[in-house]
């Protein structure tokens, strides 16, 4: 004889996140209570703080740029960016030619600052 399939039972947690946000702690438990769970007001405050936590989280991720471009976990400052970029160029473009353009760049900005 097959076994009836029951039916999965939907967690307090669950519950609780599918309360729409509007609803205050205390007026989430009123509804549970009415349903027959039994839930406390700290608990529908823990859950929904813990779902702002995981919704705040995946869009950081989703708006982070990709790990190939970030070198360092540490704050960046724009210095530091700066020089980066100048040793991707001289990679690119070679060291003699990048440190050419340097010289040719600080002589025009010495004239610059002469007139």
């Amino acid at each position: 004889m097959p076994k009836a399939k029951t039916a999965k039972k939907q967690s307090k947690s669950d519950y609780i996140r599918a309360q729409l946000a509007t609803l205050t702690a205390p007026e989430v438990v009123a509804k549970a209570k009415a349903a027959g769970i039994k839930l406390g007001v700290r608990y529908v405050y823990n859950v929904r703080g813990a779902a702002k936590v995981a919704a705040k989280k995946s869009r950081a991720t989703a708006t982070s740029p990709p790990a190939s471009t970030v070198a360092s976990a540490g704050s960046w400052s724009v210095s530091q960016h700066a020089e980066t970029l100048l040793r991707a160029v001289a990679a690119e473009i070679g060291l003699g030619h990048a440190i050419e353009l340097l010289h040719a760049e600080r002589t025009r900005v010495h004239s610059l600052l002469r007139e």
